[in-house]
């Protein structure tokens, strides 16, 4: 039985078969990833188990195959360098998927960074109580838009236990109210985050915590910290925890709220708080919110999407529903269960850089009369605790230091930094490089070699 089970494994049929179910599936995945994008297409096909298990057996396949037809001579030289080639090959992709990883870091002009974001997404769950808190291992997340996805995950702290569960994956999410005869009041609140209009809903009677901040809007409890929207008669009034700034842009002209002091509500003027830029735009009634999914728009490389937990601990559950994805740092949601403190976050994380890169200037260059740019390079200062050297980033020419690779991506929308792509996978290039190199090599010796096709011509013309 064994045997049968290795003559498979080993055979010629084999390898065609999954060569061609390989060929099969990038060729879906191009298709899949035109029409529903990267995430998608990773998630069904690139970073799928089944995937990797095929590539896996391709890998034993191919080892298998140089001891079954004893390729470790010098007649057979060329087969067995090609068949070498593909399992290095495979060795790197496995060392670059589970060793590697792609980041992106934003500086700004005269400013330093040690800090870099992933390009991957993460489930980040921190749990705590009022004498400790924990940090859980942040699981990675492929989500597609086609469905077939999953999270089911089990958290202990202090002997009690957290169950996090996916109810529902909502790409290119947004909240929107719709009319209804049975509807609520919601607080419309609109934020600017990295240039993208959020609009979050509060409804009546609760308080909703947003990019840090809490607001209430009529609780009957008030909680210290929390922003107080309040309506009184037919005006809105609101207390503040802080000197809180404004510019209404309908009575143009700027002012502020006075600390906890109850002060009618400016709608559509402009606050930062906590460095958020925040608009309290109006107050619909009648309506009911609902987690929508907007129409796919090309011009956005890379919209938001949402994922909704259920979350159950003891005889407690809560839904929880949390916007993010690949790219995207939003500020934790914070939960309370089973009288534990329970922050998520879905989306990248970040990665801090044992040294930091300072960005001296950053050059926007266009082509003549036209605001196109035509190229853009970063000036930057690698400032390491024993070494400091300067370096110019721009298109093919690349940073390399301690493993890292840093390319120039882009640039802040203002042109007032850099946003570098970084990557870190030195052994998993080195390796898949060295399977190109024996590849190339396989090719060349097949074709010089003495046992092969065209060799046996030159010396049949040489004869001649």
């Amino acid at each position: 039985m064994i045997q049968t089970f290795l003559k498979i494994l080993f055979s010629t049929r084999l390898t065609g078969i999954v060569l061609l179910v390989f060929a099969f599936a990038m060729a879906i995945a191009t298709f899949i990833e035109n029409d529903f994008g990267t995430e998608t297409a990773k998630a069904l096909i690139y970073g799928a188990k089944w995937f990797e298990i095929m590539l896996l057996l391709l890998a034993i396949n191919f080892a298998g195959n140089i001891a079954k037809y004893n390729l470790v001579s010098w007649k057979k030289a060329p087969i067995f360098v090609f068949h070498i080639a593909f399992v290095v090959i495979i060795l790197g992709a496995g060392v670059t998927k589970y060793l590697g990883f792609e980041a992106l870091m934003t500086i700004k002009e005269k400013e330093a960074s040690t800090n870099m974001v992933s390009i991957d997404s993460y489930l980040q769950v921190q749990i705590g109580n009022e004498k400790l808190v924990k940090n859980y291992t942040h699981i990675p997340l492929l989500m597609s838009e086609l469905g077939f996805n999953h999270i089911n995950e089990d958290y202990i702290f202090e002997n009690k236990k957290i169950k996090l569960k996916l109810k529902q994956y909502v790409p290119r999410a947004t909240y929107k109210l719709i009319d209804t005869t049975h509807g609520h009041s919601y607080l419309h609140v609109v934020i600017a985050d990295q240039e993208q209009r959020k609009d979050f809903y509060i409804k009546q009677g609760t308080r909703e915590r947003i990019y840090g901040t809490t607001i209430a809007f009529d609780t009957k409890d008030k909680q210290i910290g929390d922003i107080h929207i309040t309506s009184i008669g037919a005006t809105t009034m609101a207390i503040f925890p802080e000197d809180t700034n404004y510019f209404s842009m309908v009575l143009n002209k700027a002012s502020f709220y006075p600390k906890d002091s109850l002060v009618p509500l400016q709608f559509k003027a402009l606050s930062t708080i906590k460095e958020t830029p925040f608009v309290f735009n109006t107050i619909e009634s009648g309506k009911t919110r609902h987690l929508v999914q907007k129409p796919l728009d090309m011009g956005i490389k890379n919209p938001e999407s949402a994922i909704i937990l259920s979350m159950t601990s003891g005889s407690e559950t809560k839904d929880i529903t949390l916007f993010g994805g690949r790219g995207y740092l939003n500020p934790k949601t914070t939960t309370l269960i089973n009288n534990l403190h329970v922050q998520l976050r879905y989306g990248s994380k970040p990665i801090p850089l044992d040294f930091s890169l300072f960005l001296d200037d950053f050059t926007l260059e266009r082509y003549p009369g036209s605001d196109s740019p035509s190229s853009f390079y970063s000036d930057i200062e690698v400032q390491d605790k024993t070494k400091v050297f300067d370096y110019r980033i721009f298109m093919n020419n690349v940073l390399d230091y301690k493993g890292y690779r840093f390319f120039q991506s882009a640039y802040l929308p203002d042109e007032s930094g850099t946003i570098l792509s970084v990557n870190h996978d030195y052994w998993g290039t080195l390796i898949t490089y060295i399977g190109y190199g024996l590849l190339a090599l396989g090719m060349i010796l097949t074709l010089l070699w003495k046992t092969s096709f065209i060799a046996s011509i030159l010396t049949k013309t040489a004869a001649a």
